[in-house]
């Protein structure tokens, strides 16, 4: 069957985020008494939700965490995004290069996911189509299942689709769905290596600039 739709993460693909959502995050995890720095949350955390990092360390590490946690960590990320945030280089370019209907699926609330968005200028590519996993199904990413929601909004079948992704979380999520990978490695906070561990997950491309993708995208004949 032909590949007829793309789907597209957010952080770390069309915004340069996570390094900052990282920055964030150590240093509220160091504050409640918690062991980690910088590298050993990019490498183990990246892409996963707020609340899921949250339960792990209050359930397997004994860390206190605040009620209050995701008030608070969402309030220091808007601070910081508004002096450090960015697209990431090339994405609109990219992205308005492929002449095929977009979605954008994310573990990040639908507000965040649209001001990305509105952002990078891309409000035209994507329109309406945005499927928070956190709001619109009971398991987010690594689950399939937000992938598989969107697929079926959208009234296609996931082997019509190709989906970029930056965490191991996404493309462990989009390869389960049944779609075509492409694994990003562009973005600031990606370790040295990281592409083979996308594609030991799964990932049938990788790329690390936003210009290879159109390229990409017609040579694995999505365009037909």
């Amino acid at each position: 069957m032909n590949i007829n739709f793309m789907i597209s993460d957010c952080d770390g693909v069309i915004i340069d985020s996570e390094i900052i959502a990282a920055g964030v995050m150590v240093d509220y995890l160091k504050a409640q008494g918690a062991h980690i720095d910088m590298q050993e949350y990019l490498r183990t955390w990246s892409g996963t939700t707020f609340t899921g990092i949250m339960k792990h360390f209050r359930e397997n590490e004994g860390v206190h965490i605040p009620t209050n946690f995701l008030e608070d960590i969402e309030e220091r990320l808007l601070i910081r995004n508004a002096k450090e945030l960015k697209g990431i280089r090339g994405v609109k370019e990219a992205y308005e290069s492929i002449p095929l209907p977009k979605a954008c699926v994310s573990n990040s609330i639908s507000s965040h996911v649209r001001k990305a968005i509105e952002m990078v200028n891309l409000k035209d590519s994507f329109q309406d189509r945005v499927y928070s996993a956190v709001e619109l199904v009971e398991n987010p990413k690594p689950a399939p299942d937000i992938y598989l929601h969107a697929a079926q909004k959208e009234k296609v079948t996931p082997s019509e689709v190709v989906v970029i992704e930056d965490s191991r979380s996404g493309v462990n999520a989009a390869v389960a769905a049944g779609m075509t990978v492409i694994g990003f490695t562009g973005a600031s906070h990606i370790l040295d290596g990281y592409g083979e561990t996308l594609k030991n997950l799964g990932a049938h491309y990788v790329i690390n600039d936003m210009s290879e993708l159109p390229a990409l995208v017609e040579q694995i004949g999505i365009f037909v």
